[in-house]
């Protein structure tokens, strides 16, 4: 099916660069209840296949607070994650939604009980001026080797992020 889709897609548009940048701020819950939960900061990088498919990889790192199972108060934990996978334009007007499905490395692994995930993310990006852009996306965790295997219990993450769409730079032609 991607191969499908990556046959019959267009060309990034003439002029548009292939690259993007990306800097974003989280809010991340790794589990489905709210015991760890922090936010954090990442940077990443899409380049465009075709007109509507990037691949994308990024890394961020985080600060959660988590309960610990005695009690007493919440402690502090970093928390990076590096992330490689596929992100698809659904529109390409001034605000263009968008689906990304990725593959996410958790390190250290034992703050959210998994190291591995997938990681699916549904949003949308403004494009407010002619290089830059801002959205927000909505992404789910989906451990794949928790304790209990894969699970349908995924944990969440909201990142707000403004994306830096550089030009691609006209050559002159040689004489």
């Amino acid at each position: 099916m991607l191969l499908l889709a990556l046959l019959l897609a267009a060309p990034p548009l003439p002029g548009e660069g292939r690259v993007s940048v990306r800097l974003e701020t989280t809010y991340l819950q790794p589990e489905g209840d709210a015991v760890i939960r922090g936010g954090g900061a990442g940077l990443s990088l899409a380049y465009r296949l075709t007109d509507q498919l990037s691949a994308v990889g990024g890394a961020s790192a985080s600060l959660l607070w988590s309960l610990p199972a005695d009690g007493g108060p919440r402690q502090m934990q970093r928390l990076t994650m590096l992330s490689a996978g596929l992100e698809a334009m659904l529109d390409s007007t001034p605000i263009a939604p968008f689906l990304e499905l990725c593959l996410v490395r958790l390190l250290p692994g034992d703050v959210a009980g998994y190291s591995l995930a997938t990681r699916l993310a549904l949003g949308a990006d403004w494009r407010f001026a002619a290089p830059f852009a801002l959205g927000l996306g909505v992404r789910t965790l989906t451990p794949l080797d928790g304790a209990g295997g894969i699970t349908s219990v995924p944990g969440t993450e909201v990142a707000l992020r403004l994306t830096w769409l550089p030009r691609r730079v006209a050559r002159a032609a040689k004489e």
